[in-house]
């Protein structure tokens, strides 16, 4: 308990630069993007995109701003404490990667489009970013991750996708790795904090899960035990013969209601379309939840690492929002719909 009081300190000032409702509400109100990042410039945000107007850089500004939360918080940790929210900030590498990857696949990327949406993480960067852009094929590129954590996976990622070609299974190797190298950072944890904060990260999994094998069945077609590869199994409620009963049945909804997984069972039951789909309206649902969750958090567990995961939550939550926000805009989209799409109002 004595290791969170700096970290937490420090959070809670983060946490007090947070945008919040009334601000979001505004921008919505607001009449074009323009007026939007020009709000947000006199934001904490505007310190990641400067004057830019371009609206994919200032995308990336807004993401990178959560790479700084996660940086200016982990000053202040150190052993296990660090090591884990370390490697809650490796997901952002794990995303560099795959932009490395993809500008492989996906030609004519080349390394000059690709570098200035690299996220910058300095001390905390493992994976040799300059060298990989400048590999000369993907097979190069995954040689010279021999020596990082992403390795493994990539080794055996990288021989689906030579002989199918298909670029899915290499992700899905990478973000399973993740999954299970973050879960064992925490497990590493004291007992509170392995409870407490292993009850959110688990909600996490367990949509992360959900999503999985909706999307597996109605997009890929995917079989039950194909869908069963890809489980992530340190969930909440949605792992285990939980998830393999679910992903068995064609009747996903009703599959968690016979089972009587709560609280997934009535969150799904209750799920609006979104655009028409089933899927999108489960997603932001869940995410809402997951966002409540995290906001109820701050009420209790004082000093422990649940309330610093519940920042980095919310964060990314707002995040999501006022990147809604302005694509919503931008696309001259009416308020209500781009609302449809927001998770923190």
């Amino acid at each position: 308990m004595v290791k969170y009081p700096a970290p937490y300190t420090r959070m809670r000032a983060l946490k007090g630069r947070l945008l919040g409702k009334v601000q979001l509400e505004s921008f919505l109100g607001m009449s074009d993007t323009a007026a939007i990042i020009s709000a947000l410039g006199e934001t904490v945000y505007g310190e990641q995109f400067r004057e830019s107007t371009d609206l994919p850089w200032i995308e990336h500004g807004l993401k990178q701003d959560m790479v700084v939360s996660h940086v200016k918080i982990l000053a202040f940790l150190r052993g296990r404490s660090g090591r884990f929210v370390e490697t809650l900030l490796g997901r952002f590498e794990l995303l560099n990667l795959k932009s490395i990857i993809r500008s492989f696949v996906h030609k004519p990327a080349t390394a000059d489009s690709v570098e200035p949406f690299i996220f910058p993480l300095g001390k905390y960067h493992t994976i040799p970013v300059e060298q990989a852009l400048e590999a000369a094929d993907l097979e190069h590129c995954v040689a010279l991750m021999n020596k990082t954590p992403f390795s493994r996976p990539l080794e055996i990622g990288y021989q689906q996708y030579a002989s199918e070609g298909w670029l899915f299974p290499l992700e899905l190797a990478l973000d399973l790795d993740y999954y299970e190298r973050l879960w064992k950072a925490l497990d590493a944890l004291g007992p509170l904090d392995k409870y407490n904060a292993g009850r959110i990260m688990g909600i996490q999994y367990d949509i992360t899960n959900l999503l999985w094998i909706f999307r597996f069945k109605e997009y890929y077609g995917f079989s039950p035990e194909q869908i069963s590869q890809y489980m992530i199994p340190h969930g909440w409620k949605i792992r285990g013969d939980i998830f393999r009963e679910v992903a068995a049945n064609d009747d996903v909804v009703a599959a968690v209601a016979a089972l009587h997984v709560s609280p997934y069972d009535d969150l799904l039951r209750s799920v609006s379309l979104v655009d028409n789909s089933f899927v999108l309206g489960m997603e932001f649902h869940l995410l809402r939840y997951l966002y409540r969750e995290s906001r109820d958090i701050f009420m209790k567990f004082p000093l422990q690492m649940a309330q610093l995961i519940a920042f980095f939550i919310c964060k990314e939550m707002e995040v999501k929002d006022i990147i809604t926000v302005l694509v919503g805009k931008h696309m001259g989209l009416p308020e209500e719909r781009i609302r449809s799409y927001m998770i923190t109002l």
